[in-house]
């Protein structure tokens, strides 16, 4: 056959290829797209999030392309069985990286995200240099492929880490009902995919999972920042709000809290000062171990805390090391508690959680001035 037949003939087949790749792909596709989008607006999302899920976005990318060229060279019956076996290893590590990055941005537990790297480097491993040894799986000399001893290792690792994400988002989020289903959603059907893909009912469906798993994370994303003050990264008054109207069965007191000498600071050091001194606040807030509670800013120089699971000396304890903590800031602030009680409306318990911290506002500012 004449050499330029054979370039038309092989132009035709690559053609119906592309065809098929946009037929396999077009929904995962459309998911990358508004992900792109998303990622490219300006909604709040931090840096190293940008990244993480960017890097993800071009590595599903790159798995779609894997995948296609893959399918093709497997119709070449006995050609290029070392060339498919490459693009099927960056078809196998690929959702195993994802996922580990996904699970890594959680864990927030650098011994774990350390074990889960070098799980996956021992699994790039093995992967790699099984067409020599056979462990995992490797293409034949008849071009077909065939699952080894190890074959399910892949799954297997997926699902690790899958379990570990639920698992990590079940005991973090356990009282947030949005959190959990933005989060838990795409985590279990990446998880069912994963099974099903193993069984071989089903195949090459875990990235279009990926895919939609990125675009809840952006999502999430963006409904935890509309809930977060920009500054501090704190909880914002209106999650303040509703976190009262949802957890108050659970919640046991409402301490209030207000930052000293925030105007003299503005005033005398300008307000780059100022905001050092609010975030100086917010992580001596925060900044106390052995108790249940969240901080939140609801104003220029306020913020509440919700407090679970203690008593009254319990929130003595914490106020107690909330002050220390912004004392050897070189800061003050002023504290008021008040503990749930019946015959107290919400409202109410948020008035005289104030009325205290500011009574002890005016005993600051008295005893400066006598001093």
């Amino acid at each position: 056959m004449p050499f330029y037949l054979i370039i038309m003939k092989e132009g035709i087949k690559l053609l119906e290829y592309v065809k098929l790749y946009f037929q396999w792909h077009i929904i995962l596709l459309i998911f990358l797209i508004l992900s792109s989008i998303i990622l490219a607006a300006d909604l709040g999302i931090n840096k190293k999030s940008k990244i993480i899920i960017g890097s993800i976005i071009g590595i599903i990318f790159v798995l779609t392309i894997a995948h296609t060229v893959e399918r093709y060279l497997c119709e070449e019956t006995n050609a290029y069985p070392n060339l498919r076996f490459f693009f099927t290893v960056i078809k196998y590590i690929g959702p195993q990286l994802i996922l580990c990055l996904l699970t890594t941005t959680i864990l927030h537990n650098k011994k774990l995200e350390s074990l889960l790297y070098i799980i996956l480097g021992i699994e790039a491993i093995l992967i790699v240099t099984s067409q020599a040894s056979h462990l995992v799986y490797y293409i034949d000399q008849n071009n077909t492929f065939v699952r080894s001893y190890l074959g399910f290792l892949p799954f297997v690792i997926s699902l690790l880490y899958l379990v570990l994400f639920i698992v990590t988002i079940i005991l973090r989020f356990k009282t947030e009902r949005v959190e959990l289903i933005f989060l838990l959603t795409p985590a279990i059907l990446c998880a069912i995919v994963t099974i099903l893909e193993a069984l071989d009912i089903i195949s090459h469906q875990l990235n279009t999972a990926l895919g939609s798993a990125i675009l809840f994370y952006e999502i999430y994303l963006f409904y935890i920042n509309s809930k977060k003050d920009v500054l501090t990264g704190l909880y914002n008054r209106h999650s303040f709000v509703i976190d009262l109207k949802n957890h108050l069965d659970k919640l046991n007191a409402l301490i209030s809290m207000d930052l000293n000498g925030l105007k003299r600071i503005n005033d005398t050091y300008g307000h780059q000062a100022g905001d050092e001194a609010i975030l100086a606040a917010a992580k001596s807030f925060t900044n106390v171990k052995g108790y249940k509670f969240k901080v939140y800013r609801v104003g220029g120089d306020e913020f509440n805390a919700i407090v679970y699971n203690v008593d009254e000396n319990n929130v003595k304890d914490i106020v107690n090391a909330m002050n220390d903590n912004i004392i050897n800031l070189g800061y003050s602030a002023s504290f008021g508690y008040v503990m749930k009680d019946k015959k107290y409306t919400l409202d109410e318990l948020i008035k005289l959680a104030d009325e205290k911290m500011y009574e002890a506002k005016r005993l600051y500012y008295q005893n400066k001035s006598a001093n």
